[in-house]
């Protein structure tokens, strides 16, 4: 049987860090599917091939998928593009770029990405599509729920619990056995000395919580 082609799905920042990075690891990517972007127009060396519509009538079991959507902090278009193409029965590739260290018995789950520098200690679990930004550390013991955004620089001491679908900013800091709760946000540079609510959103050293209207 013929090797599935992988198809980057978006090409903006967060997009083009994951290519990057899966490329670093010897991934191959046959191509970048992305409505913004001029068919035929190259990002280190992969060529765009057009929308989503250039998936249509293609057997799922032939192409893998990558999710080159980030988050702002707002997860919700990255879960949705995920899930829409799971439920066209479409897989989506792993990425862990070649600097990141993982620990024994990491659960790297389906569409989950380990960016540049990060650390995931041992009997960690990453949620299908989470993303662990460039030089977060995630220690021991933790749980990434599905979906959920940890960004670069945050620190997760051992056994914290993240939410489907939360968001850590730039930097954030969140101690031992704390769990930021589904949908949550946590502001960049925050420290998390107790549990978030599911859907809050908390800011500040210590952090405290706010109300945000996300456009």
């Amino acid at each position: 049987m013929s090797e599935k082609r992988v198809m980057l799905l978006g090409v903006g920042g967060h997009g083009c860090v994951v290519l990057d990075a899966f490329l670093l690891a010897g991934g191959h990517v046959a191509g970048i599917l992305d409505p913004g972007k001029a068919v035929g127009s190259r990002h280190f060396d992969v060529a765009v091939l057009g929308g989503d519509e250039w998936l249509d009538g293609r057997e799922p079991g032939s192409i893998v998928l990558v999710n080159g959507v980030g988050a702002s902090p707002a997860t919700g278009l990255r879960r949705d593009v995920f899930n829409v193409w799971k439920r066209r029965g479409f897989d989506f590739a792993r990425v862990q770029h070649p600097s990141a260290v993982v620990g024994r018995e990491v659960e790297h789950s389906e569409g989950s990405q380990i960016m540049a520098g990060a650390v995931v200690q041992c009997r960690s679990v990453i949620g299908a599509n989470a993303v662990i930004n460039t030089r977060a550390s995630v220690d021991h013991g933790c749980r990434i729920g599905v979906h959920a955004f940890i960004g670069p620089g945050a620190i997760l001491c051992g056994d914290v619990r993240v939410g489907d679908g939360a968001f850590l900013g730039a930097g954030a800091v969140v101690l031992p056995g704390v769990t930021v709760g589904h949908g949550a946000i946590v502001g960049a540079g925050s420290v998390i000395t107790r549990d978030v609510s599911p859907g809050g959103c908390v800011v500040g050293v210590p952090a405290v919580t706010k109300t945000i209207r996300l456009l």
